[in-house]
Order: structure tokens, then sequence, then C-alpha cells
């Protein structure tokens, strides 16, 4: 009786757990080789001012009592990969009152090149800082594409103390023949499947199905819809062991047989990827499984005349990514999702359609846009430059420049009487703490200087106790920062709005009583909005560890990708506080502003109404913009909507010619080339009469044609193609096309547009373009231009 008894409860405990779901892509469990590469006989090359070399071959960085010196060593392994595959970087090293917090300028440093040319920088694992024996780190790398090579650096800079490396080890993976990759993940079957499989990471299990909603121990419940001609599936995992669950979700979507492409958004004349096993647009970040966030919010691939999607809901963001893996011939969308005891349900949404893949993946951006069109619906109307931390007032002849959008909420009169949209700041996820210049830069006198301030009812530093992040190590996050704006401690804040306390981060930005102030019917000066600086995070740590802040969020938690730990993606709590404060905003009919994206993120343009970035594109007196890939990513996530740069540079080496050059090149892409300041502070453009008086004529020659293409609208479709690769071709509205000239030869081309017109004009060049018929009742016309030139060609009925 008692064996039977044990066996039921055996059966019952391994239905529970999913026992009997089925296997659907067993895990390689040993596929990297079990010995490193031989990298001994590489040489060590020298970072800034070098190191020296120590006993058996120890790295030794000694910087004594110097906070500002960079020293460092490194190696490059050359790999020349065929196809991509994952690598892993380990290093140790020991510290002697390294100071400061950790960070990237104490740690084990990647830069990476891919065999396109492209590169992938900065990809590291610090170190703790202080004192302590030897300390194991890693990077662990997932490329989209082919490595050409790795510069493995030990690195201590900006940090005083002393630092000691050693084992640098590099790791490749290797796949036996008939296994395959599978997000990241060597498996060995290239089976096909329809639905949700499930994934325990921290075991490094297999993947596996769920099978009476129920797979390791975690429950599934989904539900399916249709909108706009998409298939939508939303779900919801839950697990109340109390334990951390470390999870890889899947969502599989086979495809009939057939020649399917990847498409990926590019030119005409841009290499294809290479041949490979998975095909995805990621950014790379300490989180997940693999450390790849979806760049794009979808994955698309076509055959013939078919063309198939799949997309995560624009409304629903997580750490994920959409992908196609050619081998098992699917599509999938791929979480990285922890599960704790403090918040033990995660929900996903995703969408899959069909698109007529004519135009590529400018097709299915396309067919994104009629599938979710609140997200990129234009509310602004008129578009134009945006102001930063200036009068427009105080400008002369300001007429001239274009100004449309206003950053801080002085001068609201005036800017209302003008037609400037005035936005308020507020900037998310940080605090900037001064400090005395005598105060030392460590975290011990940093903590005393937050609690002397929260005596003294500062509300930031009252907010420091509930709101403030936790790193691996359980302390507060702090990095030593010497700006204009504030010379201290930059603290890394939880902005969630879950957090309830009433000193909150969010809630000193975003309350009833800040609402009712503003916008409520006894407000002073009329503002247009919100708006949020730093937005997507460029100075706050990419992991909140706290446990505490776990049940505040909305969004689901992830986990690091050293030591899968559960966190909240820094990612993730910009979009709950732009989403909450949106809400609001856009129920009162006012408008919403944000800097710095899209850069990595794609989530929070659906949410905003105007997006920009600063930007520096002559960095050291080199001609250096932003590339073609970055800046279709931002329009195609942007749409229609303004999309403003200021230009934050050394003015002493931005000529008129590189001005020009400047707003040819935001004209070709409809977008606004604003002005600021080389350290977004001091010297700021706009306040030096020399500097935009000397430019004045580019202004009033550019800056409305940006508005002409940019108010009627950007288009993923280009309806119109060249013949000669080296010209690009952008749409605005129903009959704006754009040409450029990126290189450094004059170029002519013959250009192709399916639109009916019986004339056409150059707007940039003031003059009539001949036109010739084409096929299907368009046009086309002969182009000539020497090197980043643009024309904008009005297509008339």
């Amino acid at each position: 009786m008692n064996h039977r008894r044990l066996l039921i409860t055996a059966l019952l405990l391994c239905t529970a757990f999913g026992a009997f779901a089925e296997i659907i892509k067993p895990v390689l469990k040993n596929a990297t080789t079990d010995t490193a590469l031989d990298i001994s006989a590489l040489p060590w090359n020298p970072w800034e001012e070098g190191f020296t070399s120590g006993p058996e071959g120890t790295i030794i960085c000694d910087n004594g009592d110097d906070s500002q010196i960079r020293r460092g060593a490194g190696k490059t392994v050359e790999l020349n990969q065929s196809a991509p595959a994952p690598i892993v970087v380990k290093a140790k090293s020991r510290a002697s009152k390294v100071s400061g917090s950790p960070d990237k300028n104490y740690s084990l440093y990647l830069d990476i090149i891919y065999n396109d040319g492209t590169p992938l920088w900065g990809r590291t694992a610090p170190f703790q800082t202080g004192t302590h024996d030897w300390e194991e780190q890693q990077v662990i790398i997932v490329p989209d594409k082919p490595i050409k090579s790795v510069n493995c650096w030990l690195l201590l800079r900006s940090h005083s103390g002393k630092a000691e490396f050693k084992d640098l080890v590099f790791y490749q993976l290797n796949v036996p023949d008939g296994s395959t990759i599978f997000d990241g993940v060597p498996v060995a079957s290239t089976r096909s499947y329809h639905g949700f499989i499930l994934r325990d990471v921290a075991a490094n299990s297999d993947f596996h199905s769920f099978d009476e909603g129920v797979a390791h121990g975690v429950r599934i419940s989904s539900k399916n819809s249709t909108r706009n001609g998409a298939q939508f599936v939303e779900a919801e995992i839950s697990d109340n062991s109390g334990q951390d669950r470390i999870l890889q979700l899947v969502y599989t979507l086979p495809l009939p047989a057939g020649a399917w492409q990847w498409q990926q958004m590019s030119r005409p004349g841009d290499d294809k990827p290479a041949p490979q096993q998975e095909y995805m647009q990621t950014v790379n970040l300490p989180c997940g499984s693999s450390g790849r966030l979806s760049r794009y919010p979808l994955a698309a691939v076509s055959a013939g005349d078919n063309g198939r999607a799949i997309a995560l809901d624009l409304f629903t963001p997580a750490f994920a990514r959409c992908a196609y893996n050619s081998r098992s011939n699917e599509l999938f969308v791929a979480w990285d999702i922890a599960l704790t005891a403090e918040k033990n349900r995660a929900a996903v949404k995703l969408f899959s359609f069909d698109f007529a893949p004519s135009w590529g993946f400018r097709s299915a951006v396309d067919a994104l846009y009629r599938i979710y069109p609140e997200a990129f619906t234009a509310l602004v109307k008129r578009h134009g430059l945006w102001m930063p931390f200036a009068k427009i007032s105080g400008v002369q002849g300001w007429e001239d420049f274009g100004f449309a959008f206003k950053e801080g909420d002085y001068e609201c009169d005036w800017d209302d009487q003008h037609g400037i949209l005035t936005f308020r700041y507020t900037e998310p996820m940080t605090w900037w703490m001064r400090m005395p210049d005598d105060m030392p830069r460590e975290l011990p006198s940093g903590l005393a200087e937050v609690e002397r301030l929260a005596a003294k009812g500062d509300r930031r530093a009252k907010s420091f106790a509930s709101s403030v992040f936790h790193n691996q190590h359980g302390e507060p996050p702090a990095r030593w920062r010497d700006t204009p704006w504030c010379k201290g401690a930059v603290w890394s804040m939880a902005s969630l709005p879950g957090i309830a306390s009433p000193d909150s981060h969010f809630r000193i930005a975003w309350n009833p009583e800040v609402r009712q102030r503003l916008y409520g019917p006894e407000h002073k000066g009329d503002l247009d909005g919100e708006y949020i600086d730093s937005s997507e995070g460029y100075v706050t740590d990419a992991m909140n560890y706290r446990r505490e802040h776990f049940a505040a969020a909305r969004t689901p938690l992830t986990y690091s990708q050293i030591g899968l730990r559960p966190v909240i993606f820094r990612g993730l709590i910009a979009w709950e506080y732009v989403n909450a404060i949106a809400d609001d905003v856009h129920g009162m009919g006012k408008l919403m502003m944000a800097n710095s994206t899209p850069n990595s993120l794609w989530w929070l343009a659906p949410l905003l109404d105007v997006l920009g970035t600063e930007s520096n594109w002559n960095p050291k007196n080199t001609w250096r913009p932003p590339v073609d890939s970055l800046m279709l990513f931002r329009r195609a996530m942007c749409g229609p909507k303004p999309f403003c740069f200021l230009q934050n540079s050394n003015f002493d080496d931005f000529d008129e010619h590189k001005v020009e050059k400047y707003m040819r090149r935001c004209l070709f892409y409809g977008m606004y080339p604003g002005f600021f300041s080389a350290d977004a502070s001091s010297k700021h453009y706009f306040r030096n009469p020399d500097l935009y008086n000397r430019d004045r004529p580019l202004f009033r020659k550019y800056v409305p044609l940006c508005k002409r293409a940019g108010e009627a609208g950007w288009q993923p479709i280009t309806l119109a193609r060249s013949d000669n690769t080296a010209l690009w071709l952008e749409r605005f509205g129903a009959n704006l096309i754009t040409v450029f000239n990126p290189g450094e030869q004059s170029q002519e081309g013959r250009i192709s547009a399916s639109i009916g017109a019986a004339s056409a004009y150059d707007h940039v060049h003031q003059r009539e373009v001949p036109l010739q018929a084409g096929a299907d009742g368009g046009v086309t016309f002969s182009i000539a231009l020497e090197p980043e030139d643009v024309a904008l060609i009005e297509l008339r009925p």
C-alpha cells in the first residue's frame, strides 16, 4: 500500500511539474568544446597609459591616487566566422583600494567587429571595486552576424587604486553536425512546432511544450483574437512554488515549405545577410538568456509573392526578440522572464500577419502601421526645431529658424502667442546629487550625503529609501560625474508608478497635485505637455536587483545574463514611467515629448508625439553622422511623427559646410536639424549670435523643406526606385520624394516612380524636373547629385 501511495504521489508530482510535457527542442548540454581557444601567443596591447607585467603573466594596472588616469591591456582575437557562433570570454581580477562603484571602467570589456565591418562596442562585465581577492567575470555574446574579430580589454580607468588581471580565456561555441542553434541555444533537433514552449534556463533544461497548461511547473493560460487582419495571441504564465524561476518562453510559428528569405530594413545596394541558421535584428544588453533585445518589434520573411511576419504587441513590452530560424523554418518570439515569490505572474502578447512583400521589410512595416494606426498617428501637425534651455524670444530674428518645440516650462505665454509648443522637463531613473568638491567619491560618502539631504527635507533624497536601485551586490549603484550641471553622484532610481511610497521617485515627478497645479483651472502658463529627458536611461544601471521593487513592476521581470538572477530591466521602468504619464497627458488632450529615443528601445515611440535625441556628428573634428540603419530604425518607429536632433558638437569645428551637410541629411530623412552645446550645457549655439547669424541663410533654405517633407509624413514604401543604388530614396506623403547621395563621389541616376504626375519640381535646387512616362501610369526622371547633396522632388498632378 505504501509503495502504491508513493507511486501515485510521484505521478501527481510529475504531472504538476509538466514531466509528461513533450520535449520539442532537446538542448545539447555539452555543445561547447572542452578546451578554450589558444590565445596565449597573441601579444598584449596597451590601452592608453598601458600596464606592467607581473609574476606568472599577470597584468597590473596601478593608478595610485589618480582617479582620472586610464590604463589597460588587451588582445585581438581573429575569428572570421563563416556563420554566427556564440562566444564566452572570461577573466579574473583582484583589487586594492579601487575607488568608486562597479562600472565598465574597471571591467572585462569586449569590442567586436562583424564580417560586414559593422561594430558592436562595449560589452562589459564589471569587477567589484574596493579591495578583494581574485574574482572571475565573463561576457557572453550571441551574435546576430558572423564575427570577424574581438578585442578583449582588461581595463582600470577613471578609478584610483590598483587592479591585477589574469586568466583571460576565450571560448567559441561549436555545434555538432545535424544540430542547430535555436534562440542562441544549441539544440539537437530542427523540428518545428506551433505554439508556446518553455525552457528552464537555470536548470539548462530542454524546450518543453505545455501539457494541460503546465511545463516545468509553470502554468500558462492564453487566448486568441484578431484585429485589422492580424492574429493576436496573449498569454499569462505563473508559478506558485515561491522560488525564483529563470525562463525562456517562446512562441513558434512554422512556415509552409518554401524558399523563405529573411527581410530587414535595407536599401537596394546593401549586401544581403550571409546565410545563417537564425536571423534577428537586436541590440545587446546584459539581460536574459542571450543578452539580445529586438531592435524592431517584428520579424519578417518572404517567399515569392507571400510575406509573413511575427511581432510583439506594441503596448505590451517585455525583454524579448522576434526571429526566424531557417533550419526549423519557423518564425518565433522569445521572452526572457523571471518569476519570483514577489511577482509570480507575467503577461505577454504577440501577433502575426501576412503582407505583400514587393518592398521587402518596408512592406511589413507598412502593414504594421495599418494594424496599429494609433501607434503611428501624428497628433502634432506643425513641425520644426527643438529649443532646449533657452528663450526663443532671445534669438535675433527667431522667425528664420523654424522653432516649434520648447524644452522647459518658462516663457509659456510668449511661446503660446508665437505658436511654440512648450513642454515641462522631467527625467526618470536618475537623481543627479551634487557633492562638495572635497567629499570623497566613495559609496559611504555618497550615502552619508543622501542622509544629510533627506534630513533637510530634500524630496529627491527622501525618495532614495523607496526608489533607489540595487546592484548585484545589494548596494545602491552610484556613478561619479563631473559635469557642468552636477559634480557628484548619479543614483539609479526606479521611477515605477507601482512603488507605493508617497515620496517615491515617480510621485515626485507626477501626482494629482502636480497635474492640478500644471494643468488645472488655476495653472500659470499654458503648457502643451510633458518632456521626458534621457528616456532610455543612458546613465542608469541596466538592471535593478532590488527585490522589494519586483511586486511594483507592471511589466515582466527578466534576469541577468551573468548569474541568472531576477532583475527589472531599466528600459521597462522607462516604459512604465512614460506610459503612466502619457495616459494622463493624452487624456487631457496634451502631448508627450522625449529625448534619446528611439535609440535602442522601440517601445517608447508608440506613447510619444515628439521624439528626438542629442548627438555629436563631428567628434574630434571627424565627420561621423549616424549610420543609415539607425536613422531608418528611428524613422520607421516614429512614422509620421516629428523626430528632432540637437547637435552637441564643438561649434569651433562645425563650419558652414558641415552645417549644410547636417541639414541636407536631416532633410533626406524628414527630420529636424537643431543645435545645442558640446557639453549639453555651456556655449549654447542659440546664445551665440555670431554662430546662428552665420548660418541663418541655411536655416531659411533647409528648415522649410524639412517641414514640407516631415509634415507630409514619412511613408515606409517609397513607390520609387533608382537605377543607381548609390542614390538613396525616401517618400513623404503621397508625392514627395527625397533623393540623397551619401557618398564622396558625384552620382547620376534615373528614378522610376509609381506615382502619376504631370510635372515635377526640385525644391532644393529650385528647378523643374523633366518627366517621362513610366510603367503603369508612373513617371521617370533623371537626377545628378554632388557628394552629400539632397533633392526634394514634388511630383505634381
